[in-house]
């Protein structure tokens, strides 16, 4: 049983949050032996307890991963947990990047310098609520295929990306000196195997089996929630209940319990519903529970989420990825991280009897103990008030469960309450203020209109029938503009109807703005392509259930006379999809702007003008501001781009500050600044809270700040940004 004398002493981050000790990691040696039987990971034969969080380096920059590693190992983590990204790697196909803030060998490297091991998810498909579900977006229109089963046109350029990726992995594997000792293929493929049947799960063996010829088999491989022999199965959820360790026990005997992804809240899409965090101390418990059945290792999902910075967020996901983490969209530690941090600390000191010794269970009068018992003493852990948690019970309302452990006298090593109390009663979080707090002088803002389709001077492409949008942009822009005539014949409203079209659209009638997509957008909005009884639509999850229209648009503008008018509809992008669930159909199928027509009060419009991409965009003036004349700002107008400068204190720059931009008062459209996309921003209302945006304040990297510094919205509404302000928290 490894003791308190043998921990590292804490960073300065844990001497302030009051973490006090904490456990070190086995240290890394060269040539790491890592193999595993039923009761737990080894290295080089000594049993880990895998406390492990998933930290995304697209998601946070390369200033910040020093910073977040220290801080995680100061909480205890011994594992960092990370996906690959294929599509921020191969940036078009045939061409990689592993450079810069893409450099994965460099944060592994990093990882093993703070004395963290690795487990890194490499897909192909990641979900992740990341564009595409890590796709490069070029897949989707290669000649024949079909994503995510055995298909040769999607498996060729998949045997590509693991061969490129491996250049950068084999020399950072365990087993070669380097920090990965786990490496996960796939992801959840149980949330699509109906769908794709016994060509699905050749293509699961057929995915291991890649993994072993390129050379990653030379530690344990991994799949989760759905796998193949070969493989270890492990476990995503709130929680990790017995019938679930029982499935995979059965299906993958001989093999560690793990749990891959254990969430600390939920992700937040454009209109969605807030998610609450959840207690820490839940999380503690059901890590305990866990463990107390066999669980030998857990990954938070995430440790830390950070931020979709450009146009990385899946389909309506906002650019915060925050999760209520241990460390928050900045990298700072949390009232849940500091009590993790103790919880961490105890779970190390303890983790030889906890792997190695024997257990048994009693459960009478509402508690349940669970006793392990091994040549260096005895352990119990108490859970009181068990079974009275409701069946369907939300893992974020309180629970009456009251935990601790305690040693064979009977005393107290570690009450969840009281060391929850211990840990956050004395954390003190700075508050937010304007970079330009006490200074009277106001921001100027500067304004440039994006030209309507009328005032292009390109030709666009012309069909008779709208032409699907990403088959023009190649998910390059979100923007698309679709021109065509109208003839109104009667007075009265008049409805412009799309029966399948996506993702947001703006009507202009001669140039006016008559009218937007309804609202709020789904995030599973059922099937993206009409029924075909020649090829019957195949249910593949619970998701896909019950939803019919999903991509229907309607717009009835009042003030439109008779006689002949232009239309133009912007169709706008909100990401591509992360799984095949959102549509109803394989990934390949997504689809964006118009693929099925326009009618006018049930007419069908044709001869239409598509044109991809707006002028700003194709100028590139979010780099270069002064390609186009900008003036002062008056009156309003939608679809404006402005522009202004914003000086930050050289104090505050060499301090360890972060800062976020205060959106107030803004709509929808892209944030930048000194050239570098923020993310989308869209002030919709949450379902709830009341009177709640979905996303207000945006991560604006410190990194990225200079003592001036542009700011550039492009706003597509009728909105000002004259209270938008940069603030900082140091």
């Amino acid at each position: 049983m490894i003791q308190r004398r043998d921990f590292l002493k804490g960073s300065a981050a844990a001497v302030i949050y009051g973490l006090g000790p904490h456990a070190s990691s086995q240290t890394l040696s060269p040539m790491q032996a890592v193999t595993y039987d039923q009761s737990s990971v080894l290295l080089n034969g000594r049993r880990l307890l895998i406390s492990s969080g998933e930290v995304h380096y697209p998601r946070s920059t390369r200033a910040m991963w020093p910073v977040i590693l220290k801080r995680s190992k100061a909480l205890g983590l011994n594992t960092i947990a990370s996906y690959v990204f294929w599509n921020f790697h191969e940036t078009s196909r045939g061409s990689f990047n592993f450079s810069g803030e893409r450099d994965l060998g460099h944060f592994l490297d990093l990882c093993q310098q703070h004395e963290l091991c690795v487990f890194l998810r490499v897909g192909p498909y990641i979900c992740a609520e990341w564009n595409y579900g890590g796709f490069p977006p070029y897949l989707r229109d290669e000649p024949g295929i079909t994503i995510r089963t055995m298909n040769r046109p999607y498996t060729a350029r998949v045997e590509e990306y693991f061969h490129r990726l491996a250049e950068v992995v084999l020399p950072r594997l365990a087993s070669k000196g380097g920090p990965v000792i786990l490496l996960q293929v796939e992801n959840e493929y149980a949330n699509v195997a109906k769908r794709y049947g016994e060509a699905g799960q050749e293509y699961l063996r057929w995915i291991v089996e890649l993994a072993r010829h390129v050379g990653f088999s030379s530690i344990p491989n991994t799949t989760c929630e759905g796998g193949a022999q070969g493989a270890i199965e492990t476990s995503n959820g709130f929680t990790i209940p017995q019938e679930r360790i029982d499935e995979v026990r059965k299906s993958h005997p001989g093999t560690p319990i793990l749990w891959t992804e254990l969430y600390p809240a939920w992700y937040q899409v454009w209109g969605g519903r807030i998610a609450p965090a959840r207690d820490p101390r839940g999380i503690a418990g059901a890590i305990l529970d866990f463990v107390s059945r066999g669980g030998s290792g857990w990954n938070y999902y995430p440790w830390h989420g950070g931020t979709n910075f450009g146009r990385n967020s899946m389909y309506l996901q906002t650019p915060a990825y925050d999760f209520h983490a241990a460390l928050d969209e900045f990298g700072c530690v949390t009232q849940a991280g500091a009590f993790l941090g103790r919880f961490h600390a105890f779970m190390q000191e303890q983790s030889g009897i906890l792997l190695e010794g024997i257990r048994t269970e009693n459960i009478a009068a509402g508690q349940r103990t669970v006793t392990w018992q091994s040549n260096v003493g005895v352990l119990q852990l108490v859970q009181e008030g068990y079974g009275k948690k409701a069946p369907h019970q939300s893992p974020f309302e309180p629970t009456n469960l009251k935990v601790r452990l305690v040693n064979a006298k009977g005393n107290v090593l570690f009450d969840v309450n009281k060391e929850y109390e211990s840990a956050t009663k004395t954390m003190y979080i700075p508050e937010w203020k304007s970079v330009n707090a006490g200074r009277d002088q106001a921001l100027i803002w500067h304004v440039w209109d994006e030209p309507l389709p009328a005032d292009r001077e390109d030709n666009g492409t012309v069909a008779l029938e709208p032409v699907e949008q990403l088959s023009l942009t190649r998910d390059a822009t979100d923007y698309c503009w679709y021109s065509t005539e109208l003839h109104v014949e009667r007075t009265g409203p008049q409805e412009i109807a799309i029966p399948y079209g996506g993702d947001f659209f703006y009507v202009y009638v001669d140039g006016v703005l008559v009218g937007s997509s309804n609202l709020p957008l789904k995030e599973d909005r059922g099937a993206i392509t009409p029924d075909d009884s020649a090829h019957p639509r195949i249910i593949a999850n619970v998701s896909e259930q019950n939803k019919e229209h999903g991509f229907r648009q309607s717009f009835v503008p009042s003030a439109v006379s008779v006689g002949d008018h232009r239309l133009d509809l912007l169709a706008t992008a909100l990401g591509m999809i992360k799984g095949d669930w959102q549509i109803a159909s394989p990934m390949n199928f997504e689809r964006k702007g118009i693929w099925e027509g326009v009618t006018l009060n049930g007419t069908p419009l044709q001869h239409w003008t598509m044109r991809p991409g707006l002028i700003g965009e194709q100028r590139q003036i979010t780099a270069h501001s002064e390609k186009v004349s900008w003036h002062e700002g008056s009156g309003s107008r939608p679809l404006r781009w402005h522009k202004t400068r914003i000086d930050v204190a050289e104090s505050l720059l060499k301090a360890p500050a972060v800062f976020r931009l205060d959106a107030a008062g803004l709509g929808k459209g892209m944030i930048w600044v000194n050239g570098r996309m923020i993310g989308r921003h869209w002030l919709l209302q949450a379902a709830s809270p009341p009177n709640t945006p979905s996303q207000r304040f945006y991560h604006v990297p410190a990194d990225w700040l200079k003592t001036s510094n542009e700011i550039l919205i492009l706003e597509e509404q009728l909105a000002s940004p004259a209270a938008v302000q940069l603030q900082v928290r140091a």
